[in-house]
């Protein structure tokens, strides 16, 4: 099934709070502009939109919007929880700093998550560079079960709709587990490709039986 261009805002409204979405980026292509029409769309529809930044991801989308000829100001004003990294970008509700052990980094982003969801609610939480947590941890089970135990403890949970973006071009065949992983914990799941001059939005998997197989060429 395919729609005219200019609809992904119906996409987005068609979503349920408690779920988490992962947005599967399957070629090399970036993410800045669907990232700028999620944060417009989310304070348009009265949420807090808290961006996940990890290892300065925020910060490479809002340089490359920039070049592109995208208005940048969007991404200095959404409210961040930052994993790693070293840039300030956006309005910094906590940092992370050290991202050596996954199971405390776990366990302190769910505190600092926790604090924002029960004083911002309801939330748009939009996770950016999913895809470096496993690139750069130590590809033990303890430490995988520990990132994946923190994404999936929110499913179901209405005060907050997730969406994660995952470039999964990035992770090498012996660590595609790991998005099978994800893609059986999300409720929906869009795989988005490039060929010529237009980008694809496919959604292969939704609690929303109505969008399951829905195409959407921009």
């Amino acid at each position: 099934m395919s729609v005219p261009d200019g609809l992904m805002d119906t996409l987005w409204e068609s979503l349920k709070r408690g779920e988490i979405v992962l947005i599967e980026r399957t070629d090399s292509g970036d993410q800045y502009f669907g990232l700028s029409q999620l944060i417009r769309w989310g304070n348009e529809k009265g949420y807090t939109v808290v961006v996940v930044d990890i290892f300065d991801s925020l910060y490479l989308l809002k340089a490359k919007a920039k070049l592109a000829g995208i208005n940048d100001e969007i991404f200095d004003k959404v409210k961040a929880i930052k994993i790693g990294g070293k840039i300030e970008t956006g309005d910094i509700l906590g940092w992370i700093r050290d991202t050596s052990e996954p199971v405390i980094l776990a366990k302190k982003f769910e505190e600092t998550y926790e604090e924002v969801l029960n004083s911002e609610a309801p939330l748009l939480t939009v996770a950016v560079g999913l895809e470096k947590l496993f690139v750069t941890s130590e590809f033990y089970p303890r430490n995988i079960q520990a990132i994946i135990t923190a994404i999936s403890r929110y499913v179901g949970d209405e005060r907050r709709l997730s969406i994660q973006f995952l470039k999964a071009k990035v992770i090498d065949s012996s660590r595609r587990s790991v998005v099978d992983i994800l893609e059986d914990i999300a409720t929906t799941v869009i795989r988005v490709s490039r060929k010529d001059k237009v980008t694809e939005f496919y959604v292969i998997k939704s609690i929303n039986k109505s969008l399951e197989g829905l195409t959407i060429r921009v």
